[in-house]
């Protein structure tokens, strides 16, 4: 039995901090093994850019390729992913306990609500702070590996000010959900004054008049004073610190007042209609009478903040790509080429002279499968291994439910948060080529994205099976994420050797970009083959989950 609360949050939130802290260094280290030895052009691309572009990224201050690919990760990566975790933490501190009805139990035990309260703000704090310093090792260390020059970088003070505000939004989720119950207006109220916050402070400084309103927003202390150039600047950082101070204060006084829901498992909106008589009987005979009928539903909602986070950051990205691409001109011509075959290899081999390779290269070849692919992988590992591990598969399949149903329903809810990153994917694209006025075919951006969608799943589905046979969801997560990075970086290279280039083919990545789908539009071979690697996986997770004696 685990000793208190703070330990017990440790142990279920450390996964999601090592995966997200591992994902931030991972894409510092490919940016730097693309760019790396090509300052002048690299530089000259970026000096080409609208200040509002890199004011939105925190790179006013930025001078070489290191400081460039590294500001990007610790003013813009890092705070957006750790701040996706931390909010996750706060609205489920409280108010997910409601939820799940697990507050009695805790409140069972001489613990305070105080106590609680205490508990789970300190290990937000705790994990947030070993994320960020994850981060910090990782991105030096990287530089040092590829001899980025990091005199004139304060990567130390920049995480300062990135873990300090990723701790004001998780402190702001906390009290949001202490004061209302509700873990979903918590982490969505919490989630979009983020993103609002996140454009206001880089765009209203350079709207004459409203420069002073920046101040009201929370991302203003983060990237204002360029802390990567300057170092921490304790002035911003002691507004974070304070004002998550009187959060902690106002989550105390919200906990102590509210009558809390004890010991009630609250239904989702679904569930609440097909229990309506209107609605009962028609219900009933879509789903069936089974006592647990929506643990898709059940599996959505509790992911509802991360795949909120994965699906705006890709639809955020995807719109400020598009405005800029006829205001770099010659600049990116250049840079396209002088930029080695090898590293292009890294990007789809994609011309970064045309709207659609420039798409390809900015959206589609990383952030775009690297956000469906930890969003899948992450759900693939809790959804069989991770019920396991939090001692919660029993009461599933307690009730009259087939052990097959739980993977299905469970596959299920991957395959929609798949499609809703694609949706928000094709979106996000549609908007920055309307904003761009650029002449890409929105039906091949349709068919771009479903391919993306096509790989998270198969992947996803790949973490699912793992799990089903383990039960251990860290072993999962890290070997199927293991196996996407491996996977990527193999299509990459053996697809440039003339002697190797059929090999790529075992990659599910040679399905994705290889045919040029933002040019050519779909290639149906590939999407039958991606499909078919989700549906063999899904096949040997049923089998495999059947016959495996459970942890109870």
């Amino acid at each position: 039995m685990l000793a208190n609360v703070f330990t017990k949050t440790l142990r279920d939130r450390q996964l999601g901090i090592l995966i997200g802290g591992f994902g931030v260094v991972l894409t510092a280290l490919l940016g730097l093994a693309v760019y790396s030895g090509l300052d002048d052009t690299f530089v000259e691309l970026f000096e080409a850019m609208p200040d509002a572009y890199l004011a939105v990224l925190g790179l006013g201050g930025a001078s070489n390729t290191g400081s460039i690919i590294l500001g990007q990760t610790v003013s813009l990566m890092a705070p957006l992913v750790l701040g996706g975790l931390a909010i996750s933490m706060g609205s489920a501190a409280i108010a997910g306990e409601e939820r799940d009805g697990t507050l009695g139990i805790l409140l069972g035990n001489p613990r305070s609500r105080r106590n609680i309260v205490m508990s789970k703000a300190a290990a937000l704090v705790l994990l947030v702070v070993v994320g960020g310093a994850l981060i910090w090792v990782g991105s030096y260390m990287s530089a040092l590996a590829f001899g980025t020059d990091m005199s004139a970088m304060h990567l130390g003070g920049a995480m300062l000010h990135a873990v300090a505000i990723s701790i004001f939004f998780g402190f702001l989720a906390l009290a949001l959900g202490s004061w209302s119950g509700n873990r979903g207006i918590s982490s969505g109220t919490t989630t979009g004054f983020l993103l609002v916050s996140f454009l206001a402070a880089g765009l209203l400084p350079l709207i004459s008049g409203l420069e002073n309103l920046a101040r009201f927003f929370p991302w203003y202390y983060l990237n204002s004073a360029q802390p990567l150039a300057n170092g921490a600047d304790w002035g911003h950082l002691s507004v974070l610190i304070g004002a998550s101070v009187v959060l902690t204060v106002l989550s105390l006084v919200g906990v102590a007042r509210r009558d809390l829901k004890i010991g009630e498992h609250s239904s989702g909106l679904v569930d609440r209609i097909r229990s309506h008589p209107l609605f009962e009987k028609v219900a009933d005979r879509v789903f069936g009478k089974a006592k647990v009928s929506s643990i898709a539903m059940k599996t959505l909602t509790e992911n509802l903040t991360l795949t909120v986070i994965g699906s705006l950051t890709i639809l955020y990205v995807a719109i400020l790509v598009g405005p800029f691409f006829n205001g770099l001109g010659d600049a990116l011509t250049d840079f396209a080429d002088a930029v080695p075959e090898a590293l292009l290899a890294l990007v789809g081999q994609a011309d970064m002279s045309t709207a659609e390779g420039w798409y390809q290269s900015e959206v589609f070849s990383l952030v775009v499968p690297g956000a469906l692919i930890m969003v899948t992988t992450v759900l693939g590992a809790k959804a069989l291994a991770g019920e396991e591990e939090d001692n919660t598969m029993g009461v599933l399949l307690a009730n009259p439910v087939k052990r097959a149903h739980v993977v299905t329903q469970k596959a299920l809810a991957l395959a929609v948060v798949a499609a809703g990153m694609g949706l928000a994917t094709f979106l996000g694209t549609s908007g920055g080529i309307l904003l761009g006025g650029l002449d890409v075919s929105y039906a091949n951006i349709a068919a771009t994205s479903l391919l993306a969608v096509l790989v998270g799943i198969s992947f996803g589905y790949l973490a699912l099976a793992i799990g089903a046979a383990t039960g251990k969801r860290r072993a999962t997560a890290l070997t199927a994420a293991g196996l996407a990075f491996f996977a990527y970086f193999a299509n990459a290279f053996l697809s440039v050797s003339e002697g190797l280039a059929d090999w790529a083919k075992l990659s599910p990545f040679y399905y994705y970009l290889t045919s040029d789908p933002l040019v050519n539009g779909m290639p149906w071979g590939h999407a039958v083959v991606l499909v078919a690697l989700s549906a063999a996986a899904f096949g040997v997770a049923i089998p495999l989950f059947e016959r495996r004696d459970l942890r109870g």
